[in-house]
């Protein structure tokens, strides 16, 4: 394997990818976000440093994909903190659940 094969993967193991290589297509798909505010010791205590809270805004999200090209038919969610990073607004993932494809 070269080392061009190696940094090109799209996916581990390099020998047997857990999913192809993009462009991926998501049709049908159904999408649930929630924004609310929290508590903002609670927020800091989840950011990894360097990042820093923006305001104390959270989201929930629930996503249905139905038809995914390569994926197939499973749902996720998790929740994330709008953040800063050097500057720049970001968002954290800090939880993120997938199902087994159906």
């Amino acid at each position: 394997m070269t080392r061009d094969e190696i940094l090109g993967a799209s996916a581990m193991p390099l020998a047997s990818p857990s999913y192809p290589k993009g462009p991926f297509r998501f049709i049908n798909r159904e999408y649930l976000l929630i924004h609310y505010e929290t508590d903002p010791a609670a927020l800091r205590a989840m950011l990894p440093e360097p990042l820093e809270p923006d305001g104390n805004h959270v989201y929930f999200e629930w996503m249905k994909m139905p038809d995914s090209s390569g994926f197939g038919d499973y749902e996720e969610s998790g929740c994330g903190i709008a953040a800063i990073y050097n500057g720049v607004k970001c968002n954290y993932s800090c939880m993120m659940f997938l199902d087994e494809p159906k």
